[in-house]
């Protein structure tokens, strides 16, 4: 009986550590009636298939699905700014100023203040003041004696205007030089000399 059970275990044995699927195994009985097994077939032999234990296969791995990628916030288009008003409120207007080097400060202001991308401009007589640029504040100087017109413009990026001040009117005089009673109506003709006495003549 041992015999019989160590036979069977070595058969399992080799078996199990066989590369194949399948092994064949042949089995008989002697002359004694003992079952007798063997790799190898012998006369009157029945053949025996046994299947060795296939290592279950590894179950595959859930197939990762990428993540989808959320592309990136485009930037809100900037939203154009209305602007309420535009003024120059100094000098006031009609303001004069005297003396030939006499200095002009220019304040500007606007509702709301001046957006990134838009330009402010002072003009001067119709003429663009170079260095005034997107500045509230310029001092004018050298100006011709006479009246002078200023006005401020804000435009977009694209050069279209999008507001513009009232005109801010002021004067550059000349101080005189003559004394107040010398001039205009204070000036008086001198009177005409009197006639000299006619001499006394004998009667």
């Amino acid at each position: 009986m041992n015999t019989r059970v160590l036979l069977l275990g070595c058969l399992l044995a080799l078996s199990v550590q066989a590369q194949e699927s399948k092994r064949e195994l042949w089995t008989w009985k002697d002359a004694s009636g003992v079952t007798q097994y063997s790799d190898r077939p012998v006369p009157g032999a029945k053949k025996v298939e046994l299947s060795t234990a296939a290592p279950a296969p590894k179950a595959a791995a859930p197939a990762t699905r990428p993540v989808p990628t959320t592309p990136p916030a485009k930037p809100a288009a900037a939203t154009a700014v209305q602007y309420q008003s535009l003024e120059i409120w100094q000098p006031e207007n009609g303001q004069s100023f005297f003396a030939a080097d006499a200095t002009v400060d220019v304040r500007m202001r606007s509702e709301p203040e001046l957006a990134a991308g838009d330009r402010l401009l002072l003009y001067l007589d119709g003429k663009l003041v170079e260095g005034a640029m997107n500045s509230y504040e310029h001092t004018l100087a050298d100006l011709a004696r006479g009246v002078h017109s200023l006005a401020a413009v804000i435009l977009d990026d694209r050069g279209n205007e999008k507001i513009r001040s009232e005109p801010r009117v002021f004067h550059i005089k000349q101080t005189t030089v003559n004394e107040p009673r010398a001039v205009g109506p204070a000036l008086k003709p001198q009177p005409a000399p009197k006639p000299a006495p006619r001499p006394n003549t004998p009667k």
